[in-house]
């Protein structure tokens, strides 16, 4: 994964750091879950005893693990492009298409934190609790949730307004900031991920 300080790109340099730390914080969240799944295992097998919500544990975490790795995701251009036509295409064409994509990501990205908001809020008015062992109050996962989609729009809309602004002002550094990775681009990210990974070892 390309490292977000060094990108060019001055919205993914703003955001990279936060979300990039939601990201290797659900890492470690899911090394430590995995762990617990397997003492779960072990207790069951062996000695007929269950933690209790290890499932209901590992629900939120999908959730929440999901909704941190947006943001950064979106910071080193991991998402997912439908792009082989789009190379092929003139520079303002395809200045106008990448500037549309994060405006559309942007409406999704906002339109789920508000839901997710609203989701939150209501758990926080009518105090629920889930229907599980653990009894978990749900605005505990789902402040975390919604922490996650919060900073996924924030980053999305500041992208978008962006793109829109070099639209209309510096096209050339609007496809080279907001347009999909080039193979090579792709290849030089991953070495360049390589060679800081055995610069680091003794």
């Amino acid at each position: 994964m390309r490292t977000t300080f060094k990108d060019p790109n001055p919205v993914s340099r703003f955001f990279g750091p936060p979300a990039r730390f939601l990201a290797i914080l659900s890492g470690w969240w899911l090394i430590a879950l995995s762990f617990l799944t397997v003492a779960e295992i072990l207790l069951r097998k062996f000695f007929s005893i269950s933690l209790q919500g290890v499932d209901e544990i590992g629900g939120y975490t999908t959730a929440i693990v999901s909704a941190f790795g947006f943001a950064c995701a979106l910071t080193v251009k991991a998402h997912a492009r439908v792009d082989f036509l789009l190379g092929r295409l003139p520079a303002g064409l395809r200045a106008v298409l990448n500037a549309l994509a994060y405006g559309l990501l942007a409406a999704m990205a906002i339109y789920g934190a508000w839901r997710g908001w609203a989701v939150l809020q209501e758990s926080i008015e009518f105090q629920a609790h889930a229907n599980s062992p653990l009894q978990t109050p749900l605005w505990l996962p789902q402040g975390a949730w919604f922490i996650g989609l919060l900073l996924f729009a924030l980053c999305a809309g500041a992208m978008a307004a962006h793109a829109f602004w070099l639209l209309l002002s510096d096209r050339a550094k609007l496809n080279l900031f907001y347009g999909p990775l080039t193979l090579d681009e792709e290849i030089e990210a991953e070495m360049g991920t390589i060679l800081e990974r055995e610069g680091k070892q003794p």
